[in-house]
């Protein structure tokens, strides 16, 4: 079965580490906003799995995608986070995927997410 980016992203939804790495190839590239790259899925797995343990929940909505060359997609997404005190916080982001038949080999994440973090009462 060919894996697309909506079950890649379902995957994440559901953070489920595992089925989020089998939409990947084994040498995977991760960059996610100004944290250092993840190589292959152990990196991987790990970063993801300590970003989603400071959280409760993510959803993605895919607002427009783009395919400006063959085996490249580039995604303009709204993320919902939600807090672990049950606070959502929506951020926009970009992904740029580069696609090695039906898995992705470089993932670019241009995102920031600091207002996910940031105070409740919105101090800084």
């Amino acid at each position: 079965m060919a894996r697309t980016l909506d079950d890649t992203i379902a995957a994440i939804d559901a953070l489920d580490a595992d089925g989020f790495v089998a939409g990947l190839s084994t040498d995977v590239v991760l960059t996610f906003g100004n944290a250092p790259a993840a190589t292959g899925h152990d990196e991987v797995r790990a970063a993801c799995t300590q970003l989603w343990s400071t959280i409760s929940g993510v959803r993605h909505r895919v607002q427009d995608l783009w395919h400006p060359e063959p085996d490249v997609t580039v995604a303009y997404i709204q993320v919902d986070y939600t807090r672990l005190d049950g606070t959502v916080v929506t951020v926009p982001c970009v992904d740029i995927l580069r696609w090695k038949g039906d898995v992705v080999a470089d993932w670019r994440v241009v995102i920031d997410i600091a207002p996910v973090f940031a105070p409740a009462d919105g101090t800084v």
